[in-house]
């Protein structure tokens, strides 16, 4: 790593400058000849993961200052314009090209002959067997190694994704087959693909703890057993001190008859219909997922996520295509939240001629609304549980529960009267016992105050009574001829049943 940084230089730090005092007070320059014997003591990295500063952890932002003491003596040997330097290497400064020189960010004397340098390592330290060491420009002069560490620059420290930009939480594979967990490359510093050097550590996790896959280094992973995986980059002795630079955790299926599973948050087997109940798979959709979801064995069209909002009760099933196999959820039902209404009159129900019938609606409905129509039309000021019927017709009743699930149910009452189609337009009074007289439905004349009204073809009323009994006509010799047309006409109390032309044949 280090032979790919280029040396920065010779920098200046601090310029110490001696001056020699003569016995007769004039100031002197040091000789040239002089030497200083130059020791480095323990580096101090600011390490708060490391209490025994064994090993650094930097990042951007995040222990960027390390400071090291060493000692000069005799400090009076130094020369004005001396420079201090330092020097890091992780070889034991055997290959000189190998040797990076790191610009001070400041050197003070502390006292006596200790001086305290500050410094920042370089955004490539990755490795182990690092060490320091301090030279100086006049004299010339280089100081002991410092102890060996070993040093990370924590260059990235974000989220890893895995498999595409948004990252994977759950993936599948077919029976027999493998998925490939990759680090994705993005082509920017957001992926750590963007720095060849660095490794990985891939880990599964075993009996509730995730363990490290031994020989999993490498930016991808190819998983052959179900379970839940992640990746984080190896910071060596620094990669827990990394916490952002990790994938998030991947729970891996093996898709067979049961790997897709349909569920509920929280869990629910009802649904208010038309508010919806949140469905939610166990498999990503993303690619190379294909989803799909089926309401009652019908596709949804539109609806290829892994979650999917559900308005109506029914059986749900969703399906996913990976590529290499298609795997099938087991129905997930959804039953309606309803509420019971009932009305106390059976449907069709026959009115009588002038009767009325009231019908009541009962229900366990919380706080609930009624609306009545007869014929698909509001009935005006219909709005209780009950209404008075007089008169035929589809009535319909809408009760809506009004707090809780909103729901709405519907109740028909066919209303009918008697039968008019029953009613002859034709009779044959020749005494044969069939059709001899005008009879009409029994129910029309069981309740008695029938009217019938009989006109000839000239208009002139020949029958009349408020209490017809189906015994009409009672002489046929005095008023038939071979064939004759007459008009009747059918009511009760005011209400007109059936009129039209009747005819005879005798």
């Amino acid at each position: 790593m280090l032979s790919r940084i280029l040396k920065i230089g010779i920098v200046l730090s601090i310029v110490f400058l001696p001056k020699i005092k003569a016995e007769n007070n004039d100031v002197l320059s040091p000789k040239s000849s002089f030497s200083v014997n130059i020791t480095t003591l323990v580096p101090s990295f600011v390490n708060p993961f490391d209490p025994t500063n064994s090993y650094v952890c930097q990042a951007n932002g995040v222990n960027e200052t390390h400071k090291l003491k060493f000692n000069v003596s005799p400090l009076a040997n130094l020369l004005p314009g001396n420079v201090f330097s330092l020097e890091l290497s992780n070889d034991g400064f055997t290959v000189q090209a190998n040797t990076v020189q790191i610009i001070p960010i400041s050197t003070v004397l502390l006292s006596g002959n200790t001086f305290e340098m500050s410094f920042s390592f370089p955004n490539t330290i990755y490795g182990t067997n690092y060490s320091l060491r301090v030279r100086s420009s006049a004299p010339s002069a280089i100081s002991t190694q410092s102890v060996v560490f070993a040093a990370y620059y924590m260059i990235h420290n974000q989220e890893i994704k895995l498999n595409n930009a948004l990252g994977v939480d759950n993936v599948s594979f077919c029976t027999g087959s493998t998925f490939t967990l990759s680090i994705f490359d993005s082509g920017t510093s957001s992926s750590p693909l963007f720095y060849p050097d660095l490794t990985y550590i891939w880990k599964k996790e075993v009996g509730g703890t995730f363990v490290t896959i031994t020989g999993a280094n490498g930016p991808t992973y190819t998983v052959s057993t179900p379970g839940k995986y992640y990746v984080q980059t190896n910071y060596g002795q620094c990669t827990e001190s990394s916490s952002l630079s990790k994938s998030r955790i991947v729970t891996v299926t093996e898709a067979g008859a049961n790997s897709v599973v349909i569920s509920t948050n929280p869990v629910t087997n009802t649904i208010c219909e038309g508010n919806g109940v949140l469905l939610s798979l166990n498999v990503s959709n993303n690619p190379p997922n294909v989803i799909s979801w089926y309401l009652d064995g019908e596709l949804l069209t539109g609806q290829n996520t892994n979650t999917h909002n559900a308005l109506l009760a029914g059986s749900y099933h969703a399906s996913v295509d990976n590529g290499s196999c298609i795997a099938e959820s087991q129905p997930y039902v959804l039953t309606p939240i309803t509420f019971n209404a009932s009305i106390d009159v059976i449907s069709p129900y026959e009115l009588a001629v002038g009767g009325s019938v009231v019908v009541t609606v009962t229900t366990d409905a919380n706080t609930p609304t009624f609306q009545w129509f007869l014929n698909d039309n509001p009935i005006s000021g219909q709005t209780t549980n009950t209404i008075t019927i007089t008169q035929t017709g589809e009535y319909k009743v809408k009760v809506t529960q009004t707090v809780g699930c909103i729901a709405t149910k519907e109740i028909i009452l066919v209303v009918t009267g008697p039968d008019v189609d029953e009613i002859p337009n034709l009779i044959s009074p020749n005494n044969d016992g069939f059709n001899d007289k005008f009879k009409v439905p029994f129910e029309l004349i069981s309740s008695n105050n029938l009217n019938l009204e009989i006109y000839n073809s000239a208009g002139k009323q020949i029958y009349v009574t408020d209490n017809y009994q189906n015994n009409w006509p009672e002489d046929t010799n005095e008023i038939f001829q071979t064939k004759a047309f007459f008009y009747f006409k059918l009511s009760k109390e005011n209400q007109l049943i059936k009129e039209g032309i009747l005819t005879i044949i005798k």
